[in-house]
């Protein structure tokens, strides 16, 4: 069986990987394709991202499904990441600590505003209120700052960085896996014939995101940014989220000091540079989070155009032969796992395994 995922992003790399060791498990012996328009050292979204995996806090500001999809995705990472950390004798890191919530004293409107939210939403064992030594437990080097938090166990952040070059190790070893680099794909029909590569496929799987935009409806692309930096006076353990009338924040802490802090969401198009006005917004949130911070080294400062639908939620389109997956948003890594075990089981009873 000849099976095509086009679009190497976060969600056609998961899916390729998946698919491979899905046909293998059921004895399809399958051959998978995976085709990009970049190569595979080229990230994209996957990259401006703090890969949080967060269902709860999340699911305060959107939408139901969030939560839902977000819990089923945490337990998919908690089983995948180990099962590609043992086939490759390499380590990804997945932060399993929890997200921290806090908010300054004067933004205690904003604060009460979401724990109102929280508890209409969050089931109430997954969510924590902590204050003064509950707080200083989790995170001493904001006690001093900070007087109460909500805590929510029951989330992470993946190490976005070292899972990209682990799952390119993983395509470049595997017979049953071709990767296809520096094709762009312009147009996919149910007949699942790529022209560009002049070749049937028994089924194709589109996950070009903003590239399959031409043929999708109600779609749109978001401008996110994301800094990460080195801070060697700051010792933050889990993800943070600070809660800001403006400028709302999150940082996801790395191995060695490193960072990535994250918020903007602007409506626009325009993949050019950060500007120094969202830049110094962000910079100014995280001073005020930690001032350690204010000797902190910039590694990088990236933009991307995030893929989504005019709902902000994810989409799975399935024709007989051509199955879309997008619209992922900002929310790849709490998405991306459910969705693609979905189209999975969809497949193990439909069409794959007949």
């Amino acid at each position: 069986m000849e099976l095509a995922v086009v679009g190497a992003g976060l969600a056609g790399r998961l899916l390729a990987w998946r698919l491979n060791e899905f046909s293998k498990e059921q004895g399809l012996n399958s051959k998978i394709t995976l085709i990009d328009e970049k190569d595979l050292n080229f990230f994209g979204t996957g990259l401006i991202a703090a890969a949080m995996v967060a269902p709860f806090t999340e699911a305060v500001n959107t939408e139901e499904v969030t939560q839902i999809l977000g819990k089923k995705s945490y337990q998919l990472w908690q089983e995948w990441l180990p099962e590609l950390e043992e086939q490759m004798g390499k380590s990804i890191g997945f932060n399993q600590k929890g997200t921290l919530l806090i908010s300054h004293p004067q933004d205690d409107r904003d604060w009460q505003r979401f724990v109102i939210k929280a508890k209409h939403v969050v089931p109430e064992d997954k969510m924590q209120f902590v204050e003064n030594e509950a707080l200083e437990e989790l995170e001493p080097e904001l006690a001093n700052s900070f007087s109460k938090g909500l805590f929510f166990a029951n989330e992470g952040a993946i190490n976005n960085l070292a899972l990209y070059p682990v799952l390119n190790a993983y395509f470049a070893r595997s017979e049953d896996v071709q990767v296809i680099e520096n094709t762009k794909i312009t147009v996919l029909k149910d007949n699942a014939y790529i022209s560009e590569l002049n070749q049937q496929f028994d089924h194709v799987f589109d996950c070009r995101g903003n590239g399959a935009k031409a043929e999708l409806n109600q779609f749109r692309s978001v401008r996110g940014e994301v800094a990460r930096v080195y801070a060697p006076e700051v010792n933050i353990s889990r993800a943070i989220r600070l809660i800001h009338p403006r400028f709302p924040l999150y940082i996801a802490p790395r191995d060695n000091h490193e960072y990535i802090i994250g918020a903007t969401q602007i409506e626009s198009e325009i993949d050019t540079p950060v500007t120094i006005r969202s830049g110094l917004e962000l910079l100014s949130a995280l001073y005020s989070l930690h001032q350690g911070f204010g000797e902190a080294q910039i590694i990088d400062f990236l933009v991307g155009l995030r893929p989504t639908f005019i709902d902000n939620l994810p989409r799975i389109e399935t024709d007989e032969k051509l199955t879309r997956i997008n619209g992922l948003y900002r929310h790849g890594y709490l998405f991306a796992p459910a969705l693609i075990s979905g189209v999975l089981e969809h497949f193990k009873q439909e069409e794959l395994v007949a």
